[in-house]
């Protein structure tokens, strides 16, 4: 029965415990994964606008360094190597002149100073380095600057070391507006330019060009595996037609065992180059909030203790009584007569008292109840199977009072020689006269003990004198006819 109860209360934990679980881990996941799309396809739109805005500036910038006196006096010397130096002095001043956090807080990768062709004249860093080299024919953004006088924004993929540039190109004029040359600032599409927009976006960048991944803001093993979830066969096709048209439609990729949500778009305001760039947010990370749902699955295993600890407590208090009630019925069975239930306990002490009163009917003993009243049982039936006529000593049992000598005995005539004798000599005496009033009407008394018969005959004069408010209460044998009655007197 302790399993049973035991069993069931973890039926009802577990089903409830699981079906809670699954149900808010499927909500949470759902939910999570709504707002990772919606994020990531946000993220493209405010990364193409910020760029946008920064390309901008950045043109401006360059545009605002190509008309001061710099490059404009550097372009107007009358012989070649002065117009070398002063170039080379010029580009060096304006790459630290953008190297100031109120600016780009950087230097270029590369500024150039090119004349009216083209030709560079000098750039940083090295003032040999790329002298006389046609320029324009790399970056066309430049030869339209040199053509209208308009400054552009391009992307520039260099012959000489493949690295991946944007570029802003603005035009140096002479005193009367006319091109006389050109000014171009490049900064590297690097990791670190990934990194940094990632930092704003929140979430990872990547800048991908002729079927590569230039660099990205996505670190140790999720990098490397990066070209694979975007060039592989399979997505390729998507990826290039990407950066030529709109952005792409959202993908799922799997990096380094985590699995990103992926949209590929078009990089703003390089015509020249297909250069184009991943926005991927880590979905594995974003659903970290599902171990929410794991404080469910730890309720429900403190739940189960709780049950197995309440279970094994409460089993144990109801099967406690009734193994108690099973083995003294047994034990009646088997022949003690004299036997009775005697339990404490609220739920079954009304049920061993009924199975006394039982026993008592089968074994034919008179009883008084709290109440003072005598029940006289009939003898057992012939062949009941119940021991004979072994007997216990009287149990309560309720019964009107009468002036024919039913109930209690308040005469202090009866009650005087009976409060002077001893204890001892009480109940050796009414013990003597009990079991011989019972032998007189042919009864075995050899399952009446004297110890326990006086026991219970104490008990029972204690419940009286307490219920009738006197000192004591002490018996006397009264023969019936064929039964056997103890009369209670009330001691004053």
């Amino acid at each position: 029965m302790r399993l049973k109860i035991i069993a069931g209360n973890l039926l009802a934990v577990l089903l409830v415990g699981l079906v809670s679980y699954f149900f808010v881990h499927s909500q949470i996941q759902n939910e999570l994964n709504v707002r990772v799309n919606e994020r990531v396809r946000s993220d493209v739109t405010l990364f193409d606008r910020s760029f946008r805005l920064s390309a901008l500036e950045f043109v401006a910038q360059v545009e605002g360094r190509a008309d001061t006196q710099a490059p404009r006096g550097a372009l107007s010397a009358l012989d070649q190597d002065s117009r070398r130096q002063r170039a080379f002095a010029a580009v060096e001043a304006i790459a630290q002149w953008f190297r100031d956090p109120s600016r780009r807080g950087e230097l270029p990768a590369f500024v150039a100073l090119t004349d009216e062709t083209g030709r560079v004249l000098a750039r940083n860093q090295d003032i040999n380095r790329m002298f006389g080299e046609q320029l324009a024919r790399q970056i066309p953004a430049l030869r339209a600057v040199l053509a209208d006088g308009v400054p552009r924004h391009d992307g520039w993929l260099t012959q000489e070391d493949a690295k991946l540039m944007q570029v802003a190109v603005a035009p140096v004029n002479n005193e009367s507006g006319g091109v006389i040359g050109a000014l171009v600032v490049g900064y590297e599409l690097s990791n670190g330019l990934a990194t940094r927009e990632s930092s704003v976006l929140g979430c990872d960048v990547a800048f991908l060009v002729d079927g590569r991944v230039n660099s990205s803001s996505v670190e140790g093993p999720a990098a490397a595996a990066i070209p694979e979830a975007l060039f592989s066969e399979s997505a390729t096709a998507a990826t290039q037609a990407a950066l030529t048209g709109s952005p792409s439609d959202l993908r799922d990729a799997s990096l380094a065992g985590h699995d990103y949500a992926v949209i590929v778009a078009p990089l703003p305001l390089t015509p020249s180059v297909p250069v184009g760039y991943a926005v991927m947010i880590d979905r594995s990370a974003s659903l970290e909030l599902l171990g929410a749902a794991y404080i469910i699955l730890m309720m429900m295993v403190l739940g189960v203790v709780g049950v197995l600890v309440y279970g094994f407590i409460i089993g144990g208090s109801f099967l406690r009584p009734l193994e108690e009630i099973e083995e003294s019925v047994l034990a009646v069975i088997n022949g003690r007569t004299d036997l009775r239930i005697d339990i404490e306990s609220a739920e079954f002490g009304g049920l061993a008292y009924r199975i006394n009163q039982l026993i008592n009917v089968f074994t034919g003993v008179s009883e008084t109840d709290e109440e003072g009243h005598v029940a006289a049982s009939q003898a057992p039936p012939a062949g009941a199977g119940w021991g004979g006529s072994e007997e216990s000593p009287a149990a309560p049992a309720a019964a009107p009072a009468a002036a024919g000598g039913s109930g209690p005995i308040d005469d202090p005539n009866i009650a005087g020689p009976l409060a002077a004798e001893s204890a001892e000599a009480y109940g050796t005496r009414i013990y003597a006269e009990y079991t011989a009033a019972k032998q007189a009407a042919g009864e075995d008394v050899s399952g009446i003990p004297q110890e326990r018969f006086l026991k219970r005959l104490e008990a029972n004069g204690k419940a009286l004198a307490q219920k009738h408010g006197c000192a004591a209460v002490r018996f006397q044998v009264e023969a019936r006819g064929a039964q056997v009655v103890l009369r209670p007197v009330l001691l004053r």
